[in-house]
């Protein structure tokens, strides 16, 4: 995948998206304005609904949707499915992504998912590196040995390289992109605002499969 492939939203857009207009957000999501149908479905979406979020632990504009993505998530219907899909944007990228998948190898990616997108957002430089990424980790409880045996396995190179194959169907959205039941996409910078986008994701579960 081409890393320029991934277009973020120039800060115009983005001073936009800081204080959405609620009557948008009330406004039904239409295809073609709130949100957008992929032309080529991806595979594999859960029968009880399914939303991917395409993300980087080293984009801004991702961190700053985290609270409004927080909030969907408390009140999400249970049967529907939400996974993160970490997508590799610059070379630093490349590490948080074996950074997720390990953590998540581990058992640990719940616990620290916050904390370590605030630590990787507070300074780029400490996770060049797997080895930087590592002595991160390590201050955060992280057993250094064991997430350095898991980011270098095949099981995580695996999740790697699907996550990646899986961002093609969105690379020219950018990030932060969600994708509901493998069908629709939608994201702040689409929607136009945080409470738009999330009314999209509300809607786009009620639509048929089909």
């Amino acid at each position: 995948m081409q890393r320029r492939q991934f277009i973020v939203q120039g800060s115009a857009s983005l001073s936009m998206l800081a204080v959405p207009a609620l009557s948008q957000a009330q406004v039904r999501p239409t295809e073609g304005r709130q949100y957008l149908k992929l032309s080529t479905p991806l595979p594999g979406a859960a029968a009880d609904g399914e939303v991917l979020e395409f993300f980087s632990y080293t984009c801004p504009h991702c961190h700053a949707f985290e609270p409004s993505l927080h909030q969907w998530l408390a009140r999400k219907p249970a049967k529907v499915q939400f996974r993160r899909v970490p997508l590799v944007i610059n070379p630093i990228a490349r590490v948080t992504q074996k950074v997720y998948y390990a953590l998540e190898a581990m058992g640990q990616l719940e616990a620290l998912h916050s904390t370590v997108f605030k630590a990787v957002q507070a300074d780029l430089t400490k996770f060049q590196t797997l080895e930087l990424a590592q002595a991160e980790l390590v201050k955060l409880g992280v057993d250094g040995a064991r997430f350095k045996q898991m980011a270098e396995s095949f099981g995580v190179q695996s999740k790697c390289q699907q996550a990646t194959n899986l961002g093609q169907a969105i690379a020219s959205h950018g990030v932060p992109t969600i994708v509901v039941n493998g069908r629709w996409v939608t994201s702040p910078s689409i929607a136009q605002g945080y409470p738009e986008a999330l009314a999209a994701i509300d809607h786009l579960l009620t639509l048929p499969r089909a």
